[in-house]
């Protein structure tokens, strides 16, 4: 029982947190790399080093679904809501603290009618309390999250009233709570950081505890969820102090190390027009790919790849995100397991 509740909660967690909305276009690597105020999402020791330490009130909004042409070329019912992931997250730091809500909303299981779609609901709630602390290059951070998950099934969104049906379905319809995967949850972080070079060690769960079974501090949970991932960058400024025209990041995480069933590879890179402080607009590519077994860490199987391409634009406290991402086995003309998808944010950061 103890190992399918967390077996659940890590599957819940990888799939509806969306860890960072600005690394969404890296494939989601990052694990050392200070891209944004919510850099620390993905490891809690950024919290140390983090542009949050100037911004103390973050607030976001993201949508994500999948894409598919056939629902649009044969005049499918409402084709833009395939598997639709929209949620919000707000987060307070002050100094090496920081506290978090996130909400995530999910329709799966769509069944077409003549003139209305079905699917089945899931909604997630996430309570995140993280601290950090920095000794010379080495910093550490310690994470808790609450974790709580709730389903309804049969939501209706009629064609003629997609955007009010889908609101009210996902936001104002009852929810049924399923308390086997309420849990709360334990995870580490360490950075060591070189200002340009930067490595990271993260556990999401190395210990967790639901309401009807203790705290449980487990090696081979630890082991699951062990990430490990380093950064590069260039320099922001020049020897007088002036911005670079481009500033270059890439990034390389190992996920999830000691899981045969959720062990990835996770690749990106960003390249940052500055023209302001303040005013950059951001390219990233990403590539990730599923690792069933040690050896494949090793080499690049297009099949089980997705590529990720976005495009950032910070606009002082503003910053709007773009992302598409596609399966890589379209490069091998393969058929792909997965959709391509897209992706959208909206962040604000005082």
């Amino acid at each position: 029982m103890k190992r399918r509740a967390l077996i659940t909660l890590v599957l819940c967690i990888t799939i509806y947190s969306f860890v960072s909305a600005s690394s969404w276009g890296m494939a989601q690597a990052g694990l050392a790399l200070n891209f944004s105020p919510d850099s620390y999402s993905a490891n809690p020791a950024l919290l140390a080093i983090s542009e949050s330490s100037d911004r103390s009130f973050i607030a976001s909004f993201e949508y994500q679904d999948a894409v598919i042409m056939k629902h649009f070329t044969e005049g499918a019912v409402n084709p833009f809501l395939v598997s639709p992931i929209a949620g919000w997250n707000i987060s307070f730091s002050a100094g090496n603290l920081a506290f978090s809500i996130e909400n995530r909303n999910l329709l799966t299981q769509r069944t077409q009618f003549a003139d209305y779609t079905q699917y089945d609901g899931r909604k997630t709630t996430l309570f995140r309390f993280d601290w950090a602390g920095k000794r010379s290059v080495l910093a550490f951070g310690v994470s808790a999250r609450a974790f709580a998950s709730s389903s309804r099934s049969s939501l209706i969104i009629r064609k003629e009233q997609t955007f009010l049906d889908y609101l009210v379905e996902t936001t104002i319809g009852s929810y049924i709570a399923n308390e086997e995967e309420s849990n709360v949850t334990f995870g580490w972080g360490l950075l060591l950081d070189y200002d340009w070079f930067k490595m990271g060690v993260v556990s999401d769960t190395f210990a967790s505890g639901s309401a009807d079974e203790p705290l449980v501090i487990s090696i081979d949970s630890l082991l699951k969820s062990l990430d490990w991932g380093f950064s590069l960058s260039s320099p922001t400024y020049d020897e007088a102090n002036q911005l670079h025209l481009f500033k270059f990041e890439a990034a390389l995480d190992l996920m999830n190390l000691g899981s045969d069933e959720n062990r990835e590879l996770r690749f990106g890179t960003s390249v940052k027009l500055q023209l302001l402080p303040q005013w950059a607009v951001h390219l990233l590519v990403g590539y990730r790919e599923s690792k069933p077994t040690p050896s494949d860490l090793l080499r690049i199987d297009f099949s089980r790849g997705f590529q990720t391409i976005g495009l950032v634009g910070q606009l002082d406290v503003v910053r709007l995100t773009l992302n598409y991402g596609y399966p890589t086995s379209w490069y091998r003309s393969q058929p792909a397991n997965i959709s391509p998808k897209f992706h959208i944010s909206l962040a604000l950061a005082l």
